[in-house]
């Protein structure tokens, strides 16, 4: 059963109590009230009653005294009197009416015969004043002696005897009624002190009985929750109460182990949270460590790099100003030297160039800034033409350049001038670092919109791992200095530069002593930028 009900059910228990006690005092409040006023009304009947048979005897004998004495002017005459016994009367009557209208049916057949026997009472006293008022005429008429003798005869007839009789009897059944009436009262009040009794007594023992069960109904819930409680603030998540029943209480422990469980999950996935972050905070750690590692990289690099274009331009520098010198020095010199010396500085002046231009066109192309012409050009015939012009390079070395001539026509967006000298430092590079005796093949293909160019070679092959850092400007495989110590490394990483200006990709597969293959990849339209 639900606690909601069982305070339901023992409020309605307490109000039908408190309401039956309310009934109860109402009840005996209307009742007492009834019968104080029926006391009254009794009381005032019977001394009415009194008043009236003393008022009447004193009203004959009033009359008595005048007809002896002749005199009717008295304190007490007969008028006043017949004054006084009409107030009776009439009061007598009107406590008749207010008793008649608050008792029960049964007894108003009681006071039904009370009102005939005043009604009787007011005819045997008018007949008495007849009777008397004829004794008064003769009397008054001058006849004394008659009046005188019809008096005695009345006196003898027993003139108020039968109205005192009905005055007796009234005055004993007032008398009567008063005591039964204060014995009713009494008995009223005993019967309600004896319910009062009860009714409190059963009051408490029913309020006793509800405050036992009500009590015992919460305290091993509570006491079970409160320790519920104690457990969870000791930092114990997994204590979880016992539950049984339907009432709220149950329902309150199911809620309380459900919040138990859901701090319990929460602090689990805060503890994973916090895992995580750790294992976040190492790997951010980690990957700074790497950039950093990185960063000193770059900077060794740039170091190397400024270090190595420093000599490489300086080279050049040295021997122009070199020539200058000598064509300078000294007496006139023949024209034929002075032509050697100006050739000699063009000739420089144009490595130097290259040199500045190649750089220029990597740093820009790092900063998405390179600039190409772009334009449709026939792959097919732009490869069968470099790969003429290293035909020709190879001659010195024995190596043979081949290009399948049943390659289909590639058209593509690109710069013609920065597609020809991709294709120059590849095809140079491959044949540089081929054995007398190897082999140079060039490859076409396109598919899903792309046009890939293969060059494999039979030549020293690139270390593994050499093969990330190639493309790195100035750098060289550990193995290209011993076949050839010419070279500035900056072949690849204009390669690469070129390729990744065209929105290309360029990559390497190789294997020590068996050659290179070098897989440029470019779309059909150009994502550089146009001049």
């Amino acid at each position: 059963m639900l606690y909601r009900t069982k305070l339901l059910i023992a409020a309605c228990l307490l109000l039908a109590m408190s309401l039956s006690a309310a009934a109860f005092s109402y009840w005996g409040v209307a009742e007492s009230h009834r019968y104080l006023i029926r006391s009254r009304i009794a009381h005032e009947q019977l001394e009415r009653q009194l008043q009236l048979s003393r008022h009447s005897q004193q009203l004959f004998k009033a009359w008595t005294d005048t007809l002896l004495t002749g005199l009717s002017d008295r304190p007490l005459g007969e008028a006043y009197l017949k004054k006084v016994i009409e107030s009776d009367m009439s009061a007598l009557e009107e406590l008749s009416r207010r008793e008649h209208a608050i008792v029960d049916p049964e007894e108003r057949r009681a006071e039904l015969a009370e009102v005939h026997r005043l009604a009787a009472i007011r005819k045997e006293y008018q007949i008495a004043l007849d009777q008397l008022a004829k004794v008064d005429q003769l009397r008054s008429r001058g006849r004394p002696d008659i009046a005188w003798q019809n008096l005695v005869e009345l006196l003898r007839g027993g003139l108020d005897r039968k109205l005192n009789e009905l005055i007796e009897v009234a005055v004993a059944d007032e008398t009567a009624e008063v005591l039964r009436i204060d014995a009713a009262a009494t008995k009223l009040l005993t019967r309600l002190e004896r319910i009062s009794t009860i009714h409190a007594a059963l009051a408490l023992f029913i309020t006793l009985g509800l405050a036992i069960v009500l009590i015992q109904g919460l305290r091993a819930p509570l006491a079970a929750l409160l320790h519920g409680t104690r457990k969870l603030a000791e930092g114990d998540l997994s204590y979880r109460i016992s539950v049984s029943g339907k009432d709220e209480f149950a329902e309150l422990g199911r809620s309380f182990n459900n919040m138990a469980g859901d701090l319990q999950d929460h602090q689990k996935a805060l503890q994973d949270a916090r895992d995580n972050l750790e294992s976040i905070v190492e790997e951010r750690t980690e990957e700074l460590r790497q950039a950093n590692e990185s960063l000193r990289k770059i900077d060794e690099t740039r170091r190397a790099f400024f270090a190595d274009i420093s000599h490489e331009l300086r080279t050049p520098l040295t021997v122009i100003r070199g020539e200058g010198e000598i064509a300078l020095r000294g007496r006139n010199k023949r024209v034929a030297e002075y032509k050697h010396s100006i050739e000699r500085v063009v000739e420089q002046a144009k490595h130097l160039s290259v040199l500045v231009g190649d750089l220029l066109f990597i740093a820009r192309q790092g900063a998405d800034a390179a600039k190409l012409k772009i334009r449709p050009v026939d792959v097919t015939q732009l490869v069968g033409s470099v790969v003429g012009d290293a035909k020709i390079m190879a001659m010195n070395k024995d190596v043979g350049v081949a290009f399948a001539d049943e390659t289909p026509h590639e058209t593509i967006d690109a710069d013609p001038a920065r597609l020809r000298q991709l294709l120059l430092i590849l095809l140079d590079n491959a044949v540089r670092y081929s054995h007398a005796g190897g082999k140079v093949v060039v490859g076409l293909s396109r598919q899903n919109g792309t046009v890939t160019i293969r060059i494999a070679d039979t030549g020293v092959g690139i270390p593994q791992e050499d093969l990330e850092s190639v493309f790195e400007r100035f750098r060289r495989a550990g193995n290209a200095a011993e076949v050839n110590d010419e070279g500035l490394g900056l072949g690849l990483p204009v390669a690469k530069a070129i390729v990744e200006a065209h929105g290309g990709k360029i990559e390497l597969e190789s294997k020590v002593g068996e050659g290179t293959t070098v897989l440029v990849s470019l779309p059909e339209q150009a994502e550089g930028s146009r001049a």
